[in-house]
């Protein structure tokens, strides 16, 4: 038995460059935080290989340790770790899709610049007057903000209804946004608030002041060419979900089922709210 474990002993040496509490670290796994950390031009490679070899050795000791306490059995962990896996399959499927896609022609680039114009020749910079709140789960406060025509009266309904607010400053980029949203905000009255959902929350702004960022020329075109190729790719995911949905078999338990009328996957009801 003494010989067989001393068999089994994980040593450094070729691809393992560390051993830690008998867990390998390998080449492959140094490599890998090294493509994630930002070098400066004439660094010293080695030396910062050494540095990034002790940041893993340190994170898989406490990694041992969680473990160690039950933490990997854990129902919280269980699950973001499967929804961690998930995204990075999905990721991984849309790099994979993605060599797929041809580019676009100069005249489809062209055309994309000339018919966006507010992600280009007319971008803008807002400086914005802004409510933030809570998305409500009670979609009639929605309905209840849409006749509200300044910021102070999304203020007064927000306090009729008890949800607590903050007034702030801020600052939205045209070219930033959803193209038919920005052509939307630009078309407002003066003083005429619009509404963004943002993680969770929903922000109420007012233009205060605009400036011209107009899109250079020579960074329009790559620009244009990468919003070109994830709208093909973001059509190609789409098909893809409709094939595998075509074949689907999916049961839902009473009351999850997708409302009558409603095609899946499409945004909930109040989703997008005015802007």
């Amino acid at each position: 038995m003494l010989v067989l474990l001393s068999g089994c002993e994980k040593k450094v040496g070729g691809q393992v460059v560390a051993v830690v509490n008998g867990e390998e670290i390998t080449q492959q796994q140094l490599n890998a935080e090294l493509n994630g950390a930002q070098l400066q031009p004439g660094a010293d490679k080695k030396a910062i290989m050494a540095q990034l070899l002790q940041r893993v050795v340190d994170r898989t000791l406490l990694v041992q340790q969680a473990k160690a306490d039950g933490l990997d059995q854990s129902p919280a962990y269980l699950e973001q770790a499967r929804r961690q896996q998930e995204s990075l399959l999905v990721n991984m499927l849309a790099g994979k899709m993605a060599k797929n896609i041809s580019l676009p022609d100069n005249s489809a680039v062209s055309n994309f610049i000339a018919g966006n114009p507010t992600m280009f020749a007319g971008r803008k910079r807002y400086m914005l007057d802004q409510i933030v709140f809570p998305q409500p789960t009670d979609m009639t406060v929605i309905k209840d903000l849409q006749p509200a025509h300044s910021l102070e009266a999304i203020a007064q309904i927000l306090t009729a209804k008890g949800i607590q607010f903050q007034r702030g400053n801020g600052q939205v980029d045209s070219g930033m946004l959803p193209p038919d949203v920005a052509s939307r905000i630009a078309a407002l009255p003066a003083g005429e608030p619009f509404l963004i959902p943002d993680n969770g929350r929903l922000v109420a702004s007012v233009i205060k002041s605009a400036e011209a960022v107009a899109t250079p020329e020579d960074q329009a075109k790559p620009a244009a060419l990468n919003v070109l190729r994830q709208q093909a790719l973001a059509e190609a995911m789409r098909k893809q979900v409709a094939k595998s949905r075509s074949t689907a078999k999916i049961e839902y338990q009473p009351g999850f089922a997708p409302p009558a009328g409603v095609k899946p996957g499409a945004p909930a009801a109040g989703a997008a709210p005015k802007a």
